[in-house]
């Protein structure tokens, strides 16, 4: 990051030889002086000039301003920014390269420097891409190839494989894959760091039961409701209500209720049911077993108690014991 002051001392040298007004203007609209970035129209009533007036100065004062930066060459900032693309591909988001550079609070006058320097491009906010910087439009196009590779696969299959599949193509490393990926809008990071589609629940989670899935997926362990609702509020920094949470596990089949209040994912091989029905379920899957073995697969699913599972086999309507101790269902 660059000292804020040798921020600053590079503004002065952009606006050297410029008269006060465009010095004004300049600073009102990129809102490099620390106060909020003002419209043409907004400059026209400060100064009792039109809006075209207004632009013809900026237009103006703009040239003078990167002439003298190309002149003074801006040392430290164009090498520190150059470095900062080059090792993300040759492109990298607006908002990170300017926290990388001068953090948050310069962030206008970081975006100006950027500008004056004429060292590097800009590509603007759109429908599909967030603003972002980039070196050459070699950089732009493997750039763009990556993301539209990625999403199309991500379509067939797979969000991880299509990555990694599309990282390999193009001959990326992960850090170089991931800053690509990061300007596209249709691309997101979860909490955990993981990223994804933007469109997918466990990547952009925004109802409670989204929240409930993301924790059950990562924690990979069946959870009360209650701590569910604990670990949601502390990703969200907002409290999540147990009853609310506990609403959403019921409603949702994806989600499997294993004890008393406790809930696991179904996609994790959990079957579903009774501990009868369980019970069933492993005697058809692997034939006639001895009730220790019963226990011992059936509790790997549900967190029943030990005499559950022995009532339920004594039950001669569900389930027999043969002559050798192994018991088969009937049902």
């Amino acid at each position: 990051m660059i000292d804020s002051a040798k921020i600053n001392n590079l503004i002065k040298v952009c606006l050297a030889n410029l008269s006060s007004r465009q010095k004004e203007i300049l600073e009102g609209r990129y809102g490099i002086s620390g106060s909020a970035m003002l419209t043409l129209a907004e400059l026209g009533n400060k100064y009792g000039l039109t809006r075209e007036r207004i632009r013809q100065i900026e237009v103006l004062s703009i040239k003078g301003a990167k002439d003298n930066a190309v002149s003074n060459s801006l040392g430290d900032f164009v090498k520190t920014a150059s470095i900062q693309l080059k090792n993300s591909g040759g492109l990298k988001r607006e908002d990170l390269l300017v926290e990388n550079l001068g953090g948050a609070a310069q962030s206008n006058q970081v975006k100006f420097l950027l500008e004056m320097s004429k060292r590097f491009h800009y590509s603007k906010d759109s429908a599909d891409f967030y603003p972002y910087w980039y070196i050459g439009e070699t950089d732009q196009k493997n750039a763009m190839s990556f993301v539209s590779y990625v999403l199309k696969n991500s379509e067939r299959g797979n969000f991880a494989t299509a990555f990694d599949t599309a990282a390999k193509k193009f001959g990326l490393t992960e850090i170089v894959a991931s800053n690509y990926a990061s300007v596209s809008k249709k691309i997101a990071q979860n909490v955990f760091g993981e990223l994804g589609l933007s469109s997918q629940p466990e990547i952009n989670p925004k109802t409670a039961r989204d929240w409930a899935y993301l924790v059950l997926k990562k924690e990979k362990r069946p959870i009360h409701f209650t701590e569910i609702a604990l670990l949601v509020s502390n990703l969200r920094n907002k409290e999540a209500h147990a009853p609310t949470i506990h609403n959403e596990l019921i409603k949702d089949a994806r989600f499997v209720l294993v004890g008393k209040g406790t809930y696991t994912l179904g996609e994790f091989g959990v079957v579903p049911g009774t501990a009868k029905e369980i019970i069933n379920h492993f005697l058809k899957k692997h034939g006639p077993m001895k009730s220790n073995d019963i226990m011992s697969v059936v509790l790997k699913q549900r967190l029943f108690k030990e005499n559950t599972i022995l009532i339920n086999l004594q039950n001669r309507k569900n389930f027999k014991r043969l002559d050798d101790g192994r018991y088969t269902t009937l049902v």
